[in-house]
């Protein structure tokens, strides 16, 4: 049986960039502890396979549209492009029990792409870019509820990132540790159709080495609302 779904989200998108606490005197480039934010609606599409056993298998790919950061704006009037893509592959292993009750466990690989773009000038590059990779595991729940289905979940996950510009900058993190938090309401407009609600909240906090005196981290932070429509065939 496949799945398709068409999604429509709304973003939050938060970059938090501070020296490493024993450095905490020196800045990384032109800023030290600074905050970016972008709040954005993004397009997902995805494909579910599930197996007559439980066995499933998704793939799920995300675009931002049209969007803006303010992490310049201290130095520019102009609002300045953001854009964030991610894709995740998912495998996993649901239960369902007699009384509607389902459990799962699931595992994965995503991939995220961030791009902040940069006044210039004042500015001696126009874009930032920050790479994000790793493999997750994790469980959930589903319990059947007001003619549909309430579900969450949770999972931690294993991530390395890269950080680099369009003037030459360029830094690896080292592997670090987050987590993502998930719950949904599904109803089912048809015995094929089916119409979720969903909201996520992810954190990654990657460590990046020394940069000419300091260390730093960036702390990634996501929270999204959505809805989708899934069609089984």
């Amino acid at each position: 049986m496949k799945t398709h779904r068409i999604e429509s989200w709304s973003f939050v998108f938060i970059l938090a960039l501070f020296p490493a606490a024993a450095q905490s005197q020196s800045a990384f480039r032109l800023y030290g502890s600074v905050t970016a934010k972008s709040s954005y609606t993004a397009a997902n599409v995805g494909l579910t396979w599930i197996s007559p056993k439980g066995i499933y298998v998704d793939f799920a790919a995300q675009q931002s549209l049209s969007a803006t950061h303010d992490l310049w704006d201290s130095v520019s009037s102009q609002k300045q492009d953001f854009s964030h893509d991610t894709y995740t592959l998912t495998g996993g292993y649901s239960h369902a029990f007699a009384q509607g009750v389902s459990v799962s466990g699931f595992g994965g690989y995503t991939v995220s792409n961030t791009q902040l773009n940069a006044p210039k000038p004042p500015l001696l590059f126009s874009k930032d870019k920050f790479d994000g990779q790793g493999i997750f595991v994790g469980a959930g729940a589903g319990v059947p509820a007001l003619r549909g289905q309430f579900s969450g979940s949770i999972a931690i996950a294993g991530m390395k990132g890269k950080w680099k510009n369009d003037s030459g900058f360029n830094n690896t993190a080292d592997t670090t540790f987050g987590f993502s938090l998930g719950g949904a309401y599904t109803y089912p407009i048809t015995p094929a159709l089916g119409v979720t609600a969903d909201l996520r909240y992810q954190q990654y906090k990657y460590n990046f080495g020394i940069v000419t005196t300091a260390a730093y981290t960036v702390t990634e932070k996501i929270a999204s609302l959505g809805v989708r429509l899934g069609y089984r065939f």
